[in-house]
């Protein structure tokens, strides 16, 4: 199965100098796990939960941070013409949940552990 068929969500930005607490709030109001930080014209980042979390235990405040200072720079991608195997092989070798889904290098959404656990809900029996 192709990694097109999965319908990635649709692309949710954050500028490199946003606060993380508002990250935050983008992440809470559109319930989900990761943001697509973008600079000017290109892909800087993702800022994820994980990265919430690490600077929340650095005890910074939220509204002085910027999502720079913490997002994952070099994000991990599959093409849109990829197979979701190799989605999930990215996934499990780096250790994240969410990779980032381009097609001509350009970001149209993201992909996440739950997209791929619902997928696998639905397709079960042929698995």
């Amino acid at each position: 199965m192709r990694v097109s068929e999965l319908e990635p969500r649709n692309v949710v930005q954050v500028s490199r100098g946003e606060s993380l607490r508002g990250a935050a709030k983008l992440l809470s109001d559109d319930d989900i796990g990761a943001l697509l930080v973008m600079g000017a014209t290109d892909l800087d980042g993702v800022f994820s939960e994980r990265d919430l979390c690490r600077a929340v235990a650095d005890g910074v405040d939220l509204d002085d941070a910027e999502v720079f200072d913490y997002m994952t720079a070099a994000p991990v991608t599959v093409d849109n013409s990829g197979y979701i195997g190799e989605a999930i092989a990215e996934m499990n070798e780096f250790g994240i949940r969410h990779v980032v889904v381009t097609e001509d290098g350009e970001p149209l959404g993201m992909i996440s552990m739950r997209d791929i656990v619902a997928l696998l809900g639905t397709r079960w029996p042929e698995l």
